[in-house]
């Protein structure tokens, strides 16, 4: 019955048992997408839900419903497909008084009809229209035609250039100054970042989107600006070596490819043979010649095999907490439940992840991000690292006289002053209208043995952590 088995969801996902998305994966249900439409539904209407039931006094006749199970059926009796099984005898012996309740907020929050009753509660598209308040960022690829060019077909193409004062300090930082100049921009027109060079901003509902001619020929690349800045931290030298652990679907690959200049050699990584084959298409799309995809685990790489790469760029898997267009209704977010044993077993691939980089004999440098808010996979991870690489790499202060917000968290003195965890970057929808980011750069070390380290045993000490669990 699927009542029931949302019911069970709902009361589970409260008591922090899992995520919506997970809970509903490990149900027995043959009917998981009614099953998710429904929950996602009546949590998103709650509130209205709470009132009709409360007004039309449902549970005083039917006390055996309990609210969670009365919620979904008052959703699917008066906005749903019509409740269906055991309950619906229940149903059957309100459905005056729900209906006339419904009427009643109606008439006081004067609509003439039940869908748009749902909009002024929508809790869901709350959130949504708030987040989706973020600018369209878009990187201007030049691995086909120079910028000049691309930016004269965006003119001819019946777009504006807005100019402002990039020296400006209340532009240079992300402040409500800057905020409002992006929001002042009209639908066609947009302004270059402040921070990234190449990078434009459109406002958030500006016409422009991918099925433009610019971006079909690979001109142009959507792209949020904190991705951006992952391999612009890296920043590898012309002809440079470099891996790419986690690479799918290929975005930083290809800004990544822009700041070589396709040259050198990107060897890029990832599991997931379908985002393997979205990335070939992606590359190929955007003129990238310098890249080298296999579809391995990046932990799986043998480092003898690879002693002419100095960079690597680490954007590990993640919770994806920071992302904007999680779901969320009210103070619940449905897709960014904080899963401890989740977030445990992540926390222990991404140090196994970034030892095995530390371990490439002729690596220099090395960035690694997450696209979450968590310490847990950011400050932990990093403190971590900084403790078993016998001291051979340190964090380097990235975008040190540019970025003035949105800082690596030190819980004491020794993160402040020991692994300068302050050095780390973190970028959130708040501050600075973009995903949320956390951005570590490692260097090494001057006067370090290239043969003294091996991460061998550290990573087998994390295997046998996971194993147990």
């Amino acid at each position: 019955m699927v009542y029931a088995e949302a019911k069970r969801i709902m009361i589970a996902y409260e008591n922090k048992q899992g995520s919506i998305q997970s809970l509903i994966a490990q149900s027995k249900s043959q009917h998981k997408n009614s099953l998710t439409c429904l929950i996602m539904k009546t949590m998103s209407y709650k509130k209205l839900l709470n009132k009709i039931i409360k007004k039309s006094k449902m549970l005083e006749n039917e006390k055996f419903l309990g609210d969670k199970l009365a919620q979904l059926l008052v959703y699917d009796v008066l906005f749903g497909m019509g409740v269906r099984g055991k309950f619906k005898s229940a149903v059957k012996r309100n459905y005056q008084s729900l209906t006339d309740a419904c009427e009643y907020y109606m008439k006081k929050y004067q609509v003439d009809n039940r869908d748009n009753l749902l909009k002024i509660f929508d809790e869901k598209q709350s959130f949504a229209n708030n987040s989706s308040n973020k600018p369209k960022y878009v990187y201007i690829n030049q691995l086909k035609l120079k910028k000049k060019e691309i930016l004269n077909k965006l003119i001819d193409g019946s777009y504006q250039k807005v100019d402002y004062d990039k020296k400006d300090e209340n532009y240079m930082k992300s402040s409500q100054k800057y905020k409002d100049l992006i929001n002042s921009l009209k639908e066609n027109e947009f302004i270059k970042d402040n921070h990234v060079k190449n990078l434009i901003i459109f406002k958030h509902d500006a016409k422009i989107n991918k099925n433009y001619n610019l971006f079909i020929e690979g001109h142009l690349l959507q792209i949020d600006k904190s991705s951006c800045l992952v391999p612009l931290a890296l920043n590898p030298e012309i002809d440079s070596h470099v891996i790419d652990g986690a690479s799918a679907p290929g975005n930083k690959t290809i800004l990544l490819s822009n700041i070589l200049k396709n040259t050198g050699l990107i060897h890029a990584f990832d599991i997931d043979d379908a985002r393997v084959k979205t990335m070939q298409n992606n590359i190929k799309q955007h003129n990238v010649t310098n890249v080298r995809l296999k579809c391995m685990d990046f932990l799986q790489t043998e480092i003898h095999k690879y002693d002419r790469v100095s960079h690597i760029m680490l954007d590990v898997p993640c919770s994806g907490s920071g992302m904007t267009n999680r779901f969320k209704f009210g103070d619940i977010d449905l897709e960014n439940i904080k899963d401890d044993k989740r977030l445990w077993k992540l926390e222990a691939l991404q140090r196994r992840m970034l030892l095995h980089a530390m371990s490439f004999l002729n690596v220099t440098r090395i960035v690694y991000s997450t696209c979450s808010i968590h310490q847990e996979e950011n400050e932990n991870v990093v403190r971590y690292a900084l403790k078993n690489c016998d001291d051979r790499f340190k964090l380097v202060n990235i975008f040190a006289d540019k970025w003035n917000y949105g800082r690596g968290i030190c819980l004491d003195e020794k993160d402040k002053n020991d692994f300068h965890l302050d050095y780390c970057i973190r970028t959130c929808f708040e501050s600075n209208f973009t995903n949320g980011f956390f951005i570590a750069c490692f260097e090494l070390s001057q006067d370090i043995d290239q043969n003294s380290f091996s991460t061998m045993d550290k990573e087998q000490t994390i295997e046998d952590e996971i194993n147990e669990t």
